[in-house]
């Protein structure tokens, strides 16, 4: 879905300047992540308006892609996969019923066990440097932390379903 629309900008801009341009693959990579991520942000807005949670799923966006930069997370392969997945956790988060304190408390301290156990797990193709895991985990974890001043419940679960998709799953056999 994604990728015929950017392969076909690659082309366009190749043409229009091919000694000033690099491969028409790597635009196409570059421009697949983009419309990924655009069509994710404007379906996700879009639905959060029409069900009256626009706020709430700003917020869901923002927290969401905050704590996935630092710890990582499983990706989907398939772009359309990606966007169905990504708007359904965010669009529906926000319709979740309020936690008490002290199962946001539990939430949140969860999410912080679970990226001092496994955070950073970013794909190899990112390539960060080792020396930078602890930065990011410690980065991951300061930013949970700062639920504990808030006490939200919609940062709580949205912080752990991100924590969720940080667990390294066995994928052989």
């Amino acid at each position: 879905m994604i990728n015929r629309p950017a392969r076909a900008v690659s082309v366009w801009i190749k043409n229009a300047n091919p000694e000033k341009t690099t491969s028409i693959e790597i635009m196409e990579y570059a421009l697949s992540i983009l419309f990924n991520t655009l069509s994710i942000i404007v379906i996700t807005l879009i639905t959060g308006y029409i069900f009256g949670k626009l706020y709430e799923t700003i917020i869901v966006l923002i927290s969401f892609a905050w704590l996935r930069i630092f710890s990582g997370g499983f990706h989907i392969r398939s772009s359309i996969g990606c966007i169905l997945v990504s708007v359904f956790i965010c669009t529906s988060l926000p319709h979740l019923p309020e936690f008490s304190v002290s199962t946001v408390a539990l939430t949140n301290v969860t999410s912080i066990i679970l990226l001092l156990l496994f955070a950073p797990n970013i794909d190899q193709e990112t390539k960060l440097k080792d020396v930078y895991h602890p930065l990011y985990k410690c980065l991951a974890v300061g930013l949970v932390s700062i639920n504990f001043i808030y006490m939200s419940s919609l940062l709580a679960i949205t912080f752990f379903v991100q924590c969720l998709t940080i667990i390294p799953l066995n994928r052989e056999g």
